[in-house]
This record gives C-alpha cells, structure tokens and sequence, in this order.
C-alpha cells in the first residue's frame, strides 16, 4: 500500500517528511482496519458453524466403532450358524470299543422316542427293584436326613400279605393294567421269599451309611429300543439285584441276590388316569407311573444273564 500510496505523488513535487509519515500512518491505519474486519468476520463465521465439545467427539468416535464391531461380529456368528447347519451330519462314528457304527441324527421324530424310552426306564426300573426301608424326610427342606418308610401290605404270589416298600408301590402303575398286579405279587413275593422285608425295614433312619439296602444295577447301556409294532417297542434289559449289608470287619460289604435279563416292552399311554375313577389317591398314583408316557405291557425272561452281556447303544 505504501508503495502504491508513493505512485500517486507528481514526479516534480518534493515530498516533506511530514507527508511520508501521513502516508504511511494512513496505510497502516488502513491495513489495521482491513484486519479487523477480517477478524470479525472470521469470529461471526465461527458463530454460524456448530463445533462439538472434544469430549464428545472422542465419544461418538470410540461407539461408532463399537457398533461396527459388533455388527461384524454378528455377521460372522450369522454365517457360522448357517455352515452348521447346512453341514451333513456325520453318519458314521466310532463307538468305545472301536467299532465302527452307522448313525441318525438323535433330533428326528424317528430317534426321540427311543431316547425318551431309554431314559424312561433307566430311570424307573431301578425305584421298582431298589429296596432300603428308608425314605428322604419331607419336612428337611435340605433332603438330606431320613426317616423309617411304614410301608404298604401287599397280597404275594402265594397269597400271604407282605409289606412291600413305599416307593414300590408308588411305582407300580409304570405296568400296564393286565400285568400291573401279577408283577406287584411277584415282587412282593420275591421280598418274603428273601426276607427282605425283616432286612430293611429294620434300618435305623439316624445310620443310613450303615443301613441294608437292595439296588437294581444295570448292567451297562440299555439296548436301544426296537420298534415291534406301531407305538410299541421291545428292550432288552440286564441288571442284577445286589445287596450292600453291613459287615463288622469289611464295613458294607455287596451280596449278589439276584439277576435280571429280560426283554421289556413298552408302548405309549396317556397320563390322564382312567382308572379309578372315584378314587383319587389311586388317581394320583396313575398319573404318577404314566406321566413319562409310557407303560411296560410285557417283561419276558430271556435266560441266564451270562448270555446277555450290557448291550451298548447302536
């Protein structure tokens, strides 16, 4: 500007130095002026655009990252699942003793039922041919003290009158109703035949690790169940009746008492009782043995149980 300001001036005219100060003073007043307008211009600009607070740009920056990856993160879980379940199942497997076995999945309608079966009688055969004259004390929220089972008196085989454990007979309505009662006598007369009956129900409640108990042991897996007939199917079942008695010198000590091997059939039922009708304790006690859905309708001795080792699962 100065330099501008200095063209102005004729070429012949003599320049005082009072003028050269007046016309440097008016160019730096002039470029001052010109800055603060710039100033002021910048500071009504910086008032119209929005600028956000440091800390919370930081913020917004570390959860838009944190969305992105878990969006990546479900994608991948998305396809993961998808190759699972588009991938064959495997239909061959080897089994513990090696061998070499062709497979089904266990989630088809074909396969649960044989499952539910299986569990069904692990589960129910030995409460039937488990005897110890004690039962869990209801009133001990803890389920760990015992008191002296009362028992129930059951007509035998041979026609005297036994008292049979409670859960026994709890249990008896697993079998359907043509051998519902045979097999009660049966067992009942398998408990005075052996004295059992004089065994257990002198167990003392306060001493159960010391007490005499008979147990249904399976001999291995339950063979998986054949299908005879629509809703009805055969298992072969081996287990022995084994007794844990006290014993002065070798604490409690097992006795083998007895064998069991015998094809089990079993069909479907409903657990809505439709016997006794009038009677409700009965009732609850057909609801109790059918509320798996399944009955036993036959059990047939199949020989010696030398012959029918624990058959493992196919």
């Amino acid at each position: 500007m100065f330099l501008k300001q200095r063209k102005k001036i004729p070429n012949n005219k003599s320049v005082l130095p009072d003028e050269l100060s007046a016309v440097a003073y008016s160019a730096n007043e002039n470029n001052a002026s010109g800055a603060q307008e710039s100033d002021n211009q910048d500071i009504s600009a910086s008032k119209r655009i929005p600028v956000l607070a440091p800390q919370l740009s930081s913020y917004l920056v570390r959860l838009g990252i944190a969305v992105a990856v878990l969006l990546i993160l479900q994608i991948l879980n998305v396809l993961s699942n998808l190759f699972l379940a588009t991938k064959p199942a495997p239909d061959l497997v080897q089994q513990d003793n090696g061998v070499m076995a062709r497979v089904r999945p266990l989630d088809t309608r074909t396969d649960s039922v044989p499952e539910q079966i299986v569990s069904f009688l692990e589960e129910r055969l030995p409460r039937v041919y488990t005897w110890s004259g004690l039962i869990v004390n209801p009133d001990d929220p803890a389920g760990l003290s015992y008191i002296r089972d009362s028992g129930v008196s059951v007509t035998a085989t041979k026609g005297d009158d036994v008292l049979v454990p409670t859960p026994l007979y709890n249990e008896q309505f697993i079998f359907d109703e043509p051998i519902r009662e045979p097999t009660l006598r049966g067992i009942a007369q398998t408990i005075k035949d052996g004295e059992v009956d004089k065994k257990i129900f002198a167990n003392d409640p306060a001493h159960p690790s010391i007490a005499s108990i008979y147990r249904f042991i399976l001999r291995g897996k339950i063979q998986y169940p054949i299908e005879v007939s629509t809703g009805r199917w055969k298992v072969r079942v081996a287990a022995d009746i084994v007794l844990f008695s006290p014993n002065e010198t070798l604490g409690v000590k097992p006795k083998h008492i007895a064998e069991f091997v015998q094809d089990i059939y079993v069909r479907k039922a409903s657990p809505i009782p439709q016997l006794f009708i009038h009677d409700q304790k009965r009732q609850d006690l057909v609801w109790y043995g059918r509320k798996d859905g399944f009955v036993i309708d036959a059990m047939l001795p199949v020989g010696p149980a030398q012959e029918v080792p624990g058959v493992p699962r196919n």
